[in-house]
C-alpha cells in the first residue's frame, strides 16, 4: 500500500508522517498541521471475518458518543469527514500496552485504570476492545486511543476475555528445593500489594520449612504458578495436608480459583481441606464458596503493632540477654522450646522423642533471635523476630518462657528488644499470628481476622 504524503479532511490538509496501525475498521495516520501532531483516521471496508460493520463512519461518531458518557479516557475528536470517511482526533503520545509488553516492561501499573475502564463500560452497557494495541500509556496515564466498543457481554469483558493478552503466559508446576528463594519472593511481594495475605509471609514459610513436624517428602505437591520467570500464584499446605495457603499477586487474581481446585486436588486429608481467608477480602471469599468451601467456626487472629509505639522493658534483675544461634546451639534451641511450650522438663524423654537436628533457615537474623539467662546461666526464654530488607516489617514466630519463670516480664523484655533491632533495620510495623492478651499488653492491636472455609 502507498502511503499518501497528505490527506485531507473537510478541505485541510494534514501532513502525514507514518502509519500507526490498521484496525478492523481503518488505518490510523500520524499526521501533522501547523506543527501539531494528530491522528487522521481512514475508514476502510476490507472484509472481518469476525466482525460485521454497518455504516462504518457513523459507527465511530456513535461510539464516541457513547464512551465520552461512559467517562472512558479517549483521544478529544477534532473533524469529520463523512464524504472522504476520514476522521481527526488527538494524538497520545506514547508506547502501546502491547509495545510495553514486547519491550520486556511491566504493564502491572496500568491493570488498576484498564479495570477501570472496564468497570465504567459495564455500567454503561458497553464493552471496548481489551486487546493492547488499542491502549496508550502517557505520563502515568492509560488512553483507550480506539473509539470501538460494543453492547456488554460478559463474554467479550475484561475478565473473560480480555485478561488474556493482558498478562504473559503462566505455567504451573509442583515445588522444587531450588524454588526456596522465588517462594520467598513472591510472599515478599505479594504482602506489599495487599497485607489481607499477612498471615502468610515469607517468615512463616521460612519457619515452616525447616520445622521438625513439617513432612518435606510431600513438598513436591505444593503448586507453583509461574510467569516471566517468578512465582504469581501458590498453593502451600502448612504443615501437614488438610490446611493450605492460597495466594496470587493481584494482577493475576483470575487464576485464585484454579489455585483453589488445585489445591483441593492435592493438599487435601482424609477429611478435606481448610483454608483461612481474610475476613475483608470479598473476591476470595466469593471464589471459595463458588469452589465448595463452607464457612467454618475456626479463627485465625493477626496482631499488629506500630514500631513508632514500641515500649521497650528490661530484664528482672539477674536475668541477662544473649543472642542464641539455632544451628550451633541446637540443644539448647530445641530444649527451650521443648519446655516453653508445655512438653515437660523431662531431659531423658525429650531426648529420645526430639531428636536434635540443626534447622538451618537461610534468612535468619541471629541478632534477632534471642534467649533470656537466668542468674545460673540457664536458658529460660526465647524469642525470634523476622525482619527481610524487602520489607517493612517485622514478624513474631515463636516466643516462649519456661514454666519456673512465666510471669516475670522476661518474654516481653525479649520481644521488646529484638523489635527495637528490627526497628533499627528498617522495620516500620510488627506482626504477630495470636490473640492472647499478652501482645495486647505490649501494645498490638487486633487488626486482621480470618475465617476458615472448609470443602470436605
Amino acid at each position: 500500500m502507498n502511503m499518501e504524503k497528505e490527506r485531507t479532511v473537510n478541505n485541510i490538509s494534514y501532513r502525514i508522517i507514518c502509519l500507526l496501525g490498521k484496525g478492523k475498521g481503518g488505518y490510523s495516520y500520524l499526521a501533522e498541521r501547523d506543527g501539531q501532531p494528530v491522528v487522521v483516521k481512514q475508514i476502510h471496508h476490507e472484509p472481518c471475518d469476525y466482525y460485521t460493520f454497518g455504516n462504518k463512519i457513523e459507527a465511530e461518531l456513535r461510539d464516541y458518543e457513547r464512551l465520552q458518557n461512559a467517562d472512558i479516557r479517549i483521544p478529544r475528536m477534532h473533524a469529520v469527514d463523512r464524504d472522504s470517511e476520514r476522521i481527526v482526533k488527538d494524538y497520545i503520545e506514547g508506547p502501546t500496552v502491547m509495545e510495553l509488553m514486547r519491550s520486556g516492561a511491566s504493564v502491572e501499573p496500568y491493570l488498576p485504570q484498564v479495570r477501570d475502564m472496564a468497570a465504567k463500560a459495564m455500567a454503561a452497557g458497553l464493552n471496548i476492545d481489551y486487546y493492547p494495541t488499542n491502549f496508550v500509556a502517557h505520563d502515568g496515564l492509560l488512553w483507550y486511543v480506539d473509539y470501538e466498543c460494543n453492547d456488554y457481554s460478559e463474554q467479550w469483558d475484561f475478565d473473560h476475555w480480555g485478561i488474556q493478552y493482558w498478562q504473559p503466559k503462566v505455567s504451573v508446576r509442583g515445588y522444587r528445593d531450588e524454588d526456596y528463594e522465588a517462594v520467598c519472593d513472591f510472599l515478599i511481594e505479594l504482602n506489599q500489594k495487599d497485607r489481607t495475605h499477612i498471615n502468610w509471609n515469607w517468615a512463616r514459610f521460612e519457619w515452616m520449612m525447616e520445622h521438625p513436624e513439617f513432612d518435606k517428602s510431600a513438598s513436591s505437591s505444593i503448586g507453583l504458578w509461574w510467569s516471566e520467570g517468578k512465582v504469581v500464584g501458590a498453593a502451600i499446605y502448612d504443615m501437614y495436608f488438610g490446611e493450605a495457603f492460597c495466594g496470587v499477586l493481584p494482577e493475576y487474581e483470575t487464576l485464585y480459583p484454579e489455585i483453589l481446585d488445585y489445591a483441593y486436588r492435592e493438599l487435601k486429608d482424609d477429611s478435606g481441606l481448610g483454608i483461612a481467608v481474610h475476613d475483608g477480602n470479598q473476591a476470595e471469599i466469593e471464589a471459595a464458596k463458588v469452589a465448595g468451601f463452607v464457612r467454618e467456626e475456626q479463627r485465625e487472629t493477626v496482631m499488629r503493632l506500630d514500631l513508632d509505639n514500641l515500649i521497650l522493658s528490661d530484664l528482672p534483675d539477674g536475668f541477662s540477654l544473649s543472642d542464641l544461634d539455632p544451628v550451633q546451639e541446637a540443644y539448647d534451641f530445641q530444649w527451650l522450646l521443648w519446655q516453653g511450650f508445655d512438653h515437660g522438663t523431662d531431659r531423658v524423654q525429650f531426648e529420645r522423642e526430639d531428636p536434635v537436628i540443626p534447622q538451618n533457615r537461610r534468612h535468619l537474623n541471629k541478632r534477632l533471635s534471642l534467649t533470656a539467662l537466668a542468674p545460673d546461666g540457664g536458658k529460660v526464654a526465647y524469642c525470634c523476630v523476622w525482619f527481610h530488607k524487602d520489607t517493612d516489617y517485622a514478624y513474631v514466630e515463636p516466643v516462649c518462657t519456661i514454666p519456673s519463670c512465666r510471669g516475670k516480664g522476661i518474654a516481653a523484655a525479649l520481644l521488646s528488644k529484638a523489635l527495637d533491632r528490627a526497628k533499627t533495620l528498617g522495620a516500620k510495623e510488627a506482626y504477630v499470628i495470636s490473640d492472647l492478651p499478652f501482645y495486647e499488653k505490649l501494645g498490638f492491636d487486633k487488626t486482621q481476622q480470618y475465617t476458615f472455609y472448609r470443602k470436605a
